[in-house]
């Protein structure tokens, strides 16, 4: 007859759920402790340590044509897309300039750490090419920080794109201007050589033929005379030759009056550049006049103006509170559970065990 064998050891580690919650009730001193220490440390925490943060919204807008207008002619824009635009509102150039209009230390506020307080809306893939509204929003430690940083911030965004949209054009229209003089030159050229080859063969012609002598010649020959002739005529050739110079001469001068102006042009351009490179060795603390149109002026605008925000946007202290709340509940728990199912659990094992070497040694006695 077999007998069945039940081993206690099996229930040893099996912890019953009505332990568990005996075991908190017994402890429920120490778990409300430690998550009101918690909490109350995360609240003053969140209040004290951590750094109130507001954000002031900008809506910009934004409608750059692809041509515009100047004196020199229409000029193509480089740019294709508004997002392409509005990314330039975080280019290095603009956020130094932005941190000394603000007057902030370059060693305390890095351009990294003053472009991670601005963020753009996220932008919808589909509608990547036809979107033009964009929505910034700008950070600082309190309202009246948070509004002008994001006043200074867009001002320097529109001078920024003028002053670039300038000088890329500046630079367009010279190399234009440049490559259509080497043209014009080579035209001029060409043209004042045929003028010359013209004239001299325009001074070997006649301008008449003396049609009777011509005639009379002629009858020696056939011995006839059945038909008038004139004496003289103009000579055809004299006259094709004739306008040929005229025609050259036109188009002579016609090259050197573009000549002139685009020699004009790259002169007024010049002085545009240097007041360009002029701006960005001080810093843009002198405003410029160009010949060329500001057409962001009218491409990139807001709205309506931005407003100092009313509350801080973090950190929540409620939110930072509760948290604090559920770790420290959580935290206690573990604590209680350690205590009661592992730490004790120990010290029976260990009684059980000493028990049970004085009893063995007792019978080996006897």
């Amino acid at each position: 007859m077999s007998e069945i064998q039940t081993n206690p050891q099996a229930y040893e580690d099996e912890i019953d759920l009505r332990e568990l919650f005996l075991a908190m009730w017994k402890n429920k001193y120490v778990i409300i402790s430690i998550t009101l220490i918690a909490a109350i440390l995360t609240a003053l925490f969140s209040v004290f340590a951590l750094s109130p943060v507001y954000r002031t919204n900008l809506d910009i807008v934004i409608s750059m044509p692809e041509q515009y207008h100047t004196r020199y002619g229409e000029y193509t824009l480089p740019i294709s897309t508004n997002d392409q635009y509005i990314s330039f509102i975080t280019s290095n150039t603009v956020l130094l300039n932005t941190v000394k209009d603000m007057e902030y230390d370059p060693k305390e506020v890095a351009l990294e750490d003053l472009r991670k307080r601005i963020t753009i809306g996220e932008l919808d893939a589909a509608q990547a090419d036809k979107q033009n509204t964009f929505h910034v929003t700008v950070s600082a430690d309190n309202p009246a920080e948070s509004l002008k940083l994001a006043e200074t911030l867009y001002a320097n965004y529109i001078e920024f794109m003028d002053m670039m949209t300038k000088e890329t054009a500046a630079s367009y229209y010279t190399n234009y201007f440049n490559t259509e003089l080497r043209a014009l030159e080579l035209s001029l050229k060409s043209n004042q050589e045929i003028l010359k080859k013209n004239e001299e063969l325009l001074a070997t012609t006649p301008q008449t033929i003396n049609q009777k002598e011509a005639m009379e010649a002629l009858q020696e020959d056939t011995n006839s005379l059945d038909y008038i002739v004139m004496e003289n005529i103009i000579n055809e050739n004299y006259t094709k030759i004739e306008n040929d110079i005229i025609t050259t001469k036109q188009t002579i001068y016609s090259i050197q009056d573009s000549i002139q102006s685009y020699t004009e042009y790259l002169k007024d351009i010049d002085k545009e550049k240097e007041a360009i490179a002029q701006y960005y060795e001080t810093g843009g603390a002198d405003n410029i006049e160009t010949g060329l149109i500001s057409v962001v002026e009218t491409g990139i605008h807001m709205p309506s103006q931005p407003v100092a925000p009313t509350r801080k946007t973090s950190p929540s202290n409620a939110r930072n509170t509760i948290i604090g709340m559920v770790i420290g509940f959580m935290v206690s728990i573990m604590v209680v559970f350690v205590r009661e199912f592992w730490l004790k659990k120990d010290d029976g094992k260990g009684q059980t065990t000493r028990t049970q070497t004085v009893d063995s040694t007792t019978k080996d006695v006897s």
